[in-house]
């Protein structure tokens, strides 16, 4: 019986020449493998060395958890899935790093402290605007106002009332009601300016929010304007490079998934709502997301401690006109996911769906509070019976539901809709995602939403 051949060579594979062959081979690959280990630990990593086996070693237990069946958000469809810092690494993970360090006592230590306005009971501000507040304050944090080789500050928030918090059942009446703390650090970590020497070199309290700073400074304040200051190089605190070498959206998506990491009851909250309103069967890459703002938005908006309208409001004939298009770019478009704050809008636009285009399968926010307004500083009185805690879970409940959208119509004037693009471009379920702008905005932020660039 013949030998079988290798196809590249003539020598049988069972011939004494392959055997000694294959051990040549293997001594030559362990040599090799066992050189390259030994360059990484002594020239490239001798901080952070490679055992022999090939993994990391380090002087102190390994700090992050493997990876594990939670990054794959195909298996979360209909139940709450959010990007983890620890598991999800990149710019959130560098972030959490940052923000959490193993000394909040040390001399090295620095503090960016978040105020809230002197007549913060009234503060109008959504969700999302006060969101878009954390990312660029967190933002001058890491980067020092553009200033990194002064080292990074922590951004951690003061412990005054949160608006949309009132009568919280779940803890503080601050922003740690619905969202993990900022920071592993405290407040009594921070110099306190009440309490401080008034000649004190180690405070600063900003007047403005461009106010020019000692960078030795170990403790600094944010001012009580609603604004913030405008980082002019985001990358510059990760050690990547500059802006020129990277994308806006990713560190924008990235800081915002930081902030909106719900404490564990809100996650339970979202995620029987998305059970109970998500299909099984939905295929995200086949979706329409519309996620309609209204109300406080619009012209002629008049609600007692809601913001005043902003704009003129695009018709609900004009959403149905961009869906259209949608279904001819893409016949095989199977769903359609449609929120809002404002009630009547919402049901005038399912009734014209219904009339216009009835093989579409539309879903909807069941139990969804709709309020009438996204202002925050009075959610518990615009809803008969319902709680700040209802307001703020079904509002974010919509935000995960479109997450799971492809397709999107939306206003860019609202920093609501914008975030909703941004973070289904970044973190969402579908690739390729594309967004119709039926009420354009011209900010950097728009630009992201509308095109993922800026």
């Amino acid at each position: 019986m013949e030998a079988k051949t290798s196809p590249n060579r003539g020598t049988p594979n069972n011939s004494p020449r392959a055997s000694s062959l294959t051990q040549f081979r293997m001594i030559v690959v362990s040599v090799t493998c066992a050189t390259l280990v030994s360059v990484v630990n002594n020239i490239i990593m001798p901080n952070d060395r490679l055992s022999s086996s090939g993994n990391r070693s380090h002087d102190t237990p390994q700090k992050y958890p493997k990876t594990s069946k939670k990054l794959t958000k195909d298996q979360h469809i209909n139940t709450f899935w959010w990007p983890s810092p620890e598991e999800y690494g990149g710019i959130l993970g560098k972030i959490h790093d940052f923000q959490n360090p193993s000394d909040c006592s040390a001399a090295s230590a620095k503090f960016f402290v978040w105020r809230s306005k002197s007549d913060n009971e009234n503060d109008t501000r959504g969700l999302t605007a006060w969101a878009h507040a954390a990312s660029s304050h967190m933002l001058h944090a890491l980067t020092d106002a553009d200033q990194p080789e002064a080292g990074h500050r922590i951004l951690i928030n003061d412990d005054k009332l949160f608006p949309m918090a009132k009568g919280c059942e779940h803890g503080p009446e601050t922003r740690e009601c619905y969202f993990e703390p900022l920071t592993n650090c405290k407040l009594s970590d921070v110099d306190d300016y009440e309490t401080a020497d008034p000649k004190s070199t180690k405070i600063k309290i900003l007047s403005k929010p461009d106010e020019e700073y000692d960078r030795s400074v170990r403790t600094l304040y944010t001012s009580d304007s609603l604004w913030f200051r405008k980082v002019k190089d985001m990358y510059s605190w990760t050690g990547l490079g500059f802006n020129s070498q990277h994308s806006t959206i990713h560190m924008t998506a990235a800081s915002l998934a930081y902030y909106f990491r719900v404490k564990p009851w809100l996650r339970k909250e979202i995620d029987e709502r998305l059970r109970r309103n998500i299909p099984l069967d939905l295929n995200p890459q086949r979706t329409i997301g519309v996620p309609i703002r209204r109300s406080d938005k619009c012209h002629g908006h008049a609600l007692e401690g809601s913001a005043s309208g902003e704009l003129e409001c695009p018709p609900l004939e004009e959403y149905l006109k961009k869906v259209k298009e949608f279904l001819e770019f893409d016949p095989r478009i199977e769903n359609v996911i449609v929120t809002s704050e404002d009630k009547s809008a919402c049901e005038e636009f399912l009734e014209i769906l219904n009339k216009e285009l009835p093989s579409l399968r539309v879903i909807q926010n069941i139990g969804d509070v709709q309020q009438g307004t996204g202002s925050g500083s009075k959610l518990e009185a615009y809803t008969e019976g319902s709680s700040n805690a209802e307001v703020v879970a079904s509002a974010l409940t919509s935000l995960h539901m479109h997450m799971r959208a492809r397709y999107f119509v939306l206003t860019s004037k609202s920093t609501w809709t914008s975030t909703i693009a941004v973070m289904a471009r970044v973190y969402g379920f579908a690739s390729e995602v594309i967004v119709f702008d039926i009420g354009p905005n011209k900010n950097t932020f728009a630009h992201l939403a509308r095109r993922g660039c800026a």
